[in-house]
């Protein structure tokens, strides 16, 4: 009774009334009373036990998401721990190659041209800086490269295309993966990327199908889940994840949750990042997020979806290193580490490798081929007796 009283002055407390999601709390925490124990306790079991799978209902995503926060966190590191090495993470680099000058509305982006938040347009950088950047990411750790462009899509950019392609080969040859988020883009296009020798495609949903008209109106639902397959079909990699922080209800967050877990292939990666909210955007007013949000984002995202790669992204900054290690035993494997994030401010090199070596991390290779690996296991194995020597 305490808890959905509590549920009701939360609900009060946001912009939009959702009495559904009080429905739901309550009904998690009935089925934690009847059945002797947490959802999240019985599908992580069932998790561990089967394997992943596609079938997921939104009220039992709803049931793990309303778990206990300690159970959650607790049976969230038993599926990490069963699928992946849980000292590894990955750390990645994501750098704005087109900044600026978008013709989208995300409510949450400095880069749209609709917003008045000091990012000024630029254009596609020159082959050799983003080489440069990429070289100075590898040097500090970093085995995947990510290039974002601000672009609606990137249909009738043939030039500026062919030139991304170029730098995804380059950059590839380095042996690190290789990441693109650059809007909408077509089948064919989607080939030539896979092609080129692309790892991995990021398109993220944002949030639930049923709040995302309330952040963005210029690109659909669909056309987003459309990308998502022509990536799919291409043999590329899906990276694909959204943002809490938004104004959303807890229901859309379970909502976003379902959509990837009920994919016919679970992305291969999902990122989870949190507002940050930027002077000028329409929800420059949203209230920072707090951690045990993204705890139970990321242990629900662990046990639905027991492969992927769990992404701590945007917003990370913000987190001390306790708070980010909790994250780590909840089931997040990979962050963004580079002192920029696109735009906004990020967790420098230096700092990410002090947390590292605090928590006992270690940086997971590249997954291009076992000879790749393995070259990359050498080089670590290598710096790390030439810097205890």
């Amino acid at each position: 009774m305490v808890m959905v009283v509590m549920m009701m002055l939360k609900s009060n407390a946001r912009p939009r009334s959702r009495p559904s999601s009080i429905l739901s709390a309550a009904a998690a925490a009935a089925y934690c009373t009847t059945a002797g124990s947490s959802a999240a306790a019985a599908e992580a079991d069932r998790t561990i036990r089967d394997g992943p799978r596609n079938n997921w209902t939104r009220e039992q995503i709803n049931s793990v998401y309303h778990s206990p926060i300690l159970d959650l966190l607790f049976h969230g590191a038993q599926v990490h721990r069963h699928a992946h090495n849980f000292r590894e993470v990955q750390q990645c680099t994501l750098l704005s190659i087109k900044t600026g000058g978008c013709s989208e509305d995300c409510s949450y982006c400095p880069q749209s041209s609709r917003y008045n938040t000091g990012v000024k347009p630029q254009k596609l950088m020159t082959k050799d800086a983003v080489i440069q950047a990429a070289q100075k990411a590898k040097e500090a750790g970093s085995t995947r490269f990510c290039m974002g462009a601000a672009w609606r899509e990137t249909v009738g950019r043939k030039t500026n295309f062919n030139q991304i392609l170029d730098y995804v080969k380059e950059i590839r040859g380095m042996g690190m993966e290789v990441c693109c988020t650059l809007g909408m883009i077509e089948k064919q296009q989607a080939l030539e990327l896979k092609k080129a020798g692309l790892t991995a495609y990021n398109h993220n949903l944002d949030t639930s199908r049923e709040y995302y008209p309330n952040i963005i109106t210029t690109r659909s639902y669909d056309e987003r889940l459309e990308t998502l397959q022509f990536v799919r079909d291409a043999g590329i990699n899906v990276c694909s994840g959204g943002i809490i922080g938004l104004g959303e209800a807890e229901e859309d967050r379970v909502g976003l949750l379902h959509t990837l877990a009920t994919l016919p292939t679970h992305p291969e990666s999902v990122p989870i990042n949190a507002l940050v909210a930027v002077k000028g955007t329409p929800l420059q007013d949203q209230k920072p997020v707090e951690i045990w949000e993204m705890i139970r984002m990321i242990g629900t995202a662990r046990i639905v979806m027991p492969k992927a790669m769990v992404r701590l992204s945007a917003g990370r900054v913000k987190f001390s290193m306790a708070e980010q290690a909790l994250c780590f035993l909840a089931g997040a494997n990979s962050i963004f580490t580079g002192d920029k994030l696109l735009t906004t401010p990020n967790n420098d090199f230096d700092t990410d490798q002090l947390m590292f070596k605090m928590l006992g991390l270690t940086p997971k290779p590249p997954s291009l081929s076992d000879e790749a690996e393995i070259n990359f296991a050498e080089e670590t194995h290598q710096e790390a007796i030439s810097s205890s020597g």
